[in-house]
């Protein structure tokens, strides 16, 4: 299941998956695919990075969101040219 999330400054829709038995303070969240949304449209992120999964903090993370029906879409088309 796709989400928006606000992400260290960033808004970005992405896959979550949660890693269980982390120590508190270690990244425990995996983000698959992620692409920032901006006013211009949806676009690579990192944007100088070609992992397509991070691991970070879910602290990090300050709001979690269903995307709207237009951005998911975005998302699916994005990811789909990727895999």
């Amino acid at each position: 299941m796709i989400k928006l999330l606000k992400f260290d400054g960033h808004w970005l829709v992405t896959e979550v998956e949660e890693i269980s038995g982390v120590e508190f303070g270690d990244p425990d969240c995996v983000l698959k695919y992620p692409y920032e949304v901006t006013a211009d449209g949806v676009k690579h992120f990192p944007p100088f990075g070609v992992d397509r999964e991070l691991v970070v903090r879910s602290s990090d993370i300050t709001v979690i969101a269903d995307p709207d029906s237009a951005t998911a879409a975005l998302y699916y088309d994005l990811k789909s040219k990727e895999t």
